[in-house]
C-alpha cells in the first residue's frame, strides 16, 4: 500500500525489518555483516524507486521539492535503521607519529633508489599528493596531464567530475577509478610547495617508456594515454596505474613500516585535522565551507565522520585532564 502510493516506508516499518535482518543473520552481534548493509542497500534503492514512480498517483505530492524532501527522508531513515550505519562511526586515521614514520620510510627509499628510482618517485608523489589534499586515491589515479598548471605563482591540480570528462576513454574500464565527488580545483600550499618539482620531474624523468622510434629503441614520454601514474616496470609497459596496484603499494607501506594503512586513513588524517581546526578558527563557517570544497562534497552533512570523532577527541581531552587534576589535587 505505501509503496504503490509512492509514500515510501515508515521509519518503524524499516528498523523492524533491520531489527529482523541483524537477529537472522548477525546473531544480533556487535559485528557488522557485509551481506546486511547490502541488503539495507538493496532494499533502499527498491523502495525510492517506488517512490520516484509512482509518487504522480498520489494527489498529495504535487511539486518536485516535496518528492525531493519525501526521497532525502526515506534515505535518512534506511541509513539509521542500517547495523552499523555511519550515524556514530569516526574516521579513524594516523597518528602523528605513524604519519612520520611512513614519510620518513617512503623519502628514504626515494633517496636511496638506484635501479627502482622511477617506481620510488612514483610512490612517494602518491602519498604526498593524498596527504596534502586528503585527495580519495582513484581520484589521484584519475588525474591527467590536462589536470596540472604547475606554472605561475598559483600553482595547482583540477578534480574533473567523470561526467565532465571529454577526452579519450579511459583504456581500464570497467574497472577504471571513477571521480562522482563535485570538481574542484586545489592548489598547491606553500608548505608543499616541493610538490612542484616532484610533479614537473616524475613527467619528464620517469613518465616514459622505452619505444621503437625511427628504427632504434628510444625512451620516450610521448605515451599512448594522458593519464599521470603509470605502471612501471618490464612488463608494465607504461599503462595508466590500476587500482589494484594502489592497493598493493598500501600493503607494501604496511609490511614494511608496521603501521596498519590503507589509503582512506591517509584521507582522513587530512580531513580528521582540518576539521578540529575549523572548530577553534575564529570564522568557522568559512573554515567549514574550505574543508566541503576541498573534499568535494555537497554539504556539512557529509563531514559527521569526522564530526564525530572531533566530539570523540574532544570528549576524551576533557575526561583525561579531569583525570589529572583529580591525581594532583590527590582526590
Amino acid at each position: 500500500m505505501y509503496l504503490l502510493k509512492g509514500f515510501g516506508l515508515r521509519y518503524k516499518q524499516i528498523k523492524g525489518f533491520a531489527d529482523w535482518l541483524n537477529e537472522i543473520i548477525d546473531g544480533d552481534s556487535n559485528a557488522v555483516s557485509p551481506y546486511n548493509r547490502k541488503v539495507m542497500q538493496s532494499c533502499k534503492s527498491f523502495v525510492i524507486w517506488f517512490v520516484f514512480n509512482y509518487v504522480a498517483n498520489d494527489e498529495l505530492i504535487k511539486a518536485d521539492v516535496e518528492l525531493m524532501e519525501l526521497v532525502k527522508a526515506q534515505r535518512y531513515f534506511w541509513k539509521r535503521a542500517t547495523k552499523g550505519g555511519s550515524g556514530g562511526e569516526v574516521a579513524l586515521d594516523l597518528s602523528d607519529d605513524e604519519l612520520a614514520s611512513i614519510q620518513s620510510l617512503l623519502k628514504d627509499k626515494l633517496d636511496k633508489a638506484i635501479g627502482n628510482k622511477n617506481i620510488c618517485h612514483r610512490n612517494y608523489l602518491l602519498w604526498r599528493l593524498v596527504k596534502a589534499f586528503g585527495l580519495r586515491i582513484g581520484e589521484v589515479l584519475a588525474l591527467r596531464l590536462d589536470d596540472l598548471d604547475l606554472s605561475g605563482s598559483d600553482p595547482y591540480i583540477e578534480i574533473v567530475h567523470l561526467d565532465k570528462r571529454t577526452s579519450r576513454p579511459d583504456p581500464r574500464a570497467p574497472y577504471h577509478p571513477k571521480v562522482k565527488t563535485l570538481g574542484r580545483y586545489l592548489y598547491i600550499q606553500p608548505e608543499d610547495d616541493d610538490l612542484v618539482a616532484l610533479l614537473e620531474e616524475y613527467i619528464s624523468k620517469y613518465r616514459v617508456v622505452e619505444k621503437n622510434v625511427m628504427g632504434g629503441m628510444k625512451v620516450t614520454n610521448f605515451l599512448d594515454h594522458d593519464f599521470l601514474f603509470i605502471a612501471h616496470g618490464p612488463t608494465g609497459g607504461a599503462r595508466p596505474m590500476s587500482c589494484s596496484s594502489a592497493s598493493r603499494i598500501a600493503n607494501t607501506i604496511q609490511v614494511k613500516s608496521g603501521v596498519t594503512f590503507r589509503w582512506h586513513l591517509l584521507r582522513h588524517s587530512k580531513f580528521n585535522r582540518l576539521y578540529a581546526a575549523a572548530q577553534v578558527s575564529p570564522n568557522r563557517d568559512a573554515a567549514i565551507d574550505s574543508i566541503i570544497y576541498m573534499g568535494g562534497w555537497s554539504s556539512e552533512a557529509s563531514l559527521l565522520l569526522y564530526a564525530n570523532r572531533a566530539v570523540r577527541d574532544s570528549t576524551r581531552r576533557k575526561l583525561n585532564e579531569n583525570n589529572k587534576r583529580r591525581v594532583a589535587d590527590g582526590s
